[in-house]
């Protein structure tokens, strides 16, 4: 699904368009580089701990590892609000599921109580 997709599916009255079109193309780039980071681990299965090429790819990924840091760190200082909005929404979402599940328990027909004799 690509940034814009997410935007129509999206609703989110208090976020701008434009500020939620670079929130998600950064969102895409942070799953592209944790991608490259699984990648990086899987390779290192073809080689032997003491070869050169195993110990390169130990490198990239501190240096990986740095990139995510530095990513996320952005996302959260640039759409910190962005973020809150999601949270917010799942609040309301959860909220909602639960007032439908009580309201659905208290349409369910009650047992007349028994009297003890």
């Amino acid at each position: 699904m690509e940034a814009e997709d997410k935007i129509t599916s999206v609703k989110m009255n208090n976020i701008k368009v434009n500020e939620l079109n670079n929130f998600f193309i950064d969102m895409f780039e942070l799953k592209d580089i944790c991608d490259d980071f699984v990648e990086l681990f899987k390779k290192e299965e073809r080689y032997y701990s003491n070869e050169e090429k195993y110990n390169e790819l130990l490198e990239e990924e501190a240096i990986m590892l740095d990139n995510i840091h530095n990513l996320t760190k952005g996302i959260k200082e640039n759409y910190q609000n962005v973020v809150d909005a999601f949270y917010e929404r799942r609040l309301h979402r959860m909220e909602a599921r639960m007032l439908k599940a009580f309201s659905e328990v208290e349409k369910k027909p009650r047992k007349p109580k028994e009297e003890d004799n």
